[in-house]
């Protein structure tokens, strides 16, 4: 009799424990599934936000990409003009302080810097992982730091040292025209038509400018920048599905 109820309790006891060990188990796989599905919202909103910042550093490359095209344009001309002594035009001036008028890279890396804050594992895709830090870290670094050394130092170098001598004074703006209409006169047209330094700063500056466009903006930064944005669309796709 005693052996018979020691043996129920040992089989009430030891499935009591099994019991209790799924209900433990199955706690755990909710918390983990709830864990997991609130990193995926939080990953979603993640990539929404620097969708959005992407597209806002993207729309400020396309205006600086036309401004520098005006600019080498108004370059152009006045190189024209002076190689083949052509007569002065009241145009000139705004030609020069086209050419002179220097655009910045606007960029956002709020998003960027909140994702490093809750960390970049965050993205679960290894490779749309390694594209954002490649833009943020290197593509963004990169460009900045061409962006100051190629066009921002010379353009401060040559109002500072080459245009004194030459022009009446720089940074005249219209600030109630749309481009803010810059404007650089020369102090003598004719003379500069044979100044070598000049011409060669003139010629050289618009060097610069097509070298930054076309391989600076829209070879490398505005692809990668579009690319990422594409990329970040397509995990999106997937996410929603």
């Amino acid at each position: 009799m005693e052996k018979n109820k020691t043996g129920r309790y040992l089989k009430y006891a030891v499935g009591e424990i099994i019991l209790v060990v799924i209900g433990i188990l199955i706690a755990l796989q909710i918390n983990n599934w709830n864990q997991k599905r609130i990193a995926s919202v939080e990953e979603i909103h993640m990539l929404k936000a620097l969708k959005i910042g992407l597209e806002a550093d993207y729309a400020d490359l396309k205006f600086n990409e036309k401004r520098i095209q005006s600019s080498i344009a108004s370059a152009n001309k006045v190189i024209y003009y002076l190689e083949n002594d052509l007569p002065y035009i009241d145009s000139i001036p705004d030609y020069i302080g086209d050419m002179m008028f220097p655009v910045i890279f606007v960029h956002s890396t709020s998003a960027f810097e909140a994702l490093k804050s809750k960390g970049i594992n965050l993205i679960k895709n290894d490779s749309l992982r390694d594209e954002i830090i490649s833009v943020y870290d290197s593509g963004y670094s990169f460009f900045i730091k061409n962006e100051s050394q190629i066009i921002l130092d010379e353009t401060e170098r040559a109002l500072r040292e080459i245009f004194p001598t030459r022009f009446e004074e720089s940074y005249v703006y219209d600030f109630n025209e749309p481009n803010y209409k810059p404007r650089i006169i020369p102090l003598n047209y004719e003379a500069l038509k044979t100044d070598q330094e000049f011409k060669y700063f003139l010629k050289s500056f618009e060097n610069r400018l097509t070298l930054f466009l076309k391989f600076h903006y829209q070879s490398r930064l505005m692809k990668i920048v579009t690319n990422l944005i594409n990329s970040i669309d397509e995990e999106l796709m997937l996410k929603n599905r």
